[in-house]
């Protein structure tokens, strides 16, 4: 076997594994998220994650307690608490879709390219 066999070879290996990638978490987010816990960002995805659920708890607790304040500091107090919670709750989620819609670009353009490849060796066949 040649070393041009092998990188053929090499290639259609590459193309199936990408295009079954693709098709195992087309465009369902579920399993995108769980696909962008597999990865390099592994671990800022879950520190994001892990972020985002605490902010939300804190949103949740100044909420409760502005509920329960009697008198206006407090209620300024726990109201501007919720209010920042809230929008780091949402940053940190905006920032999370827009990676999984990155991820998602990445794999498109990797299977293009793969695609490109395969098809200008069959044209160099021909």
């Amino acid at each position: 076997m040649n070393i041009d066999q092998q990188i053929k070879q090499a290639l259609n290996e590459e193309f199936n594994q990408i295009v079954n990638e693709n098709e195992r978490i087309d465009a369902n987010p579920f399993k995108q998220m769980k696909a962008s816990f597999s990865g390099k960002m592994k671990w800022m995805y879950i520190l994001v994650v892990f972020f985002s659920t605490l902010f939300f708890v804190g949103m949740v607790y100044c909420g409760y307690q502005f509920y329960h304040a009697d008198e206006i500091k407090p209620l300024l107090g726990w109201s501007i608490g919720v209010i920042l919670l809230a929008l780091f709750t949402q940053i940190s989620k905006m920032w999370y879709w827009s990676e999984l819609g990155n991820n998602r670009v990445i794999r498109e353009m990797k299977l293009l390219e793969l695609q490109v490849a395969h098809l200008s060796e069959q044209i160099n066949r021909e």
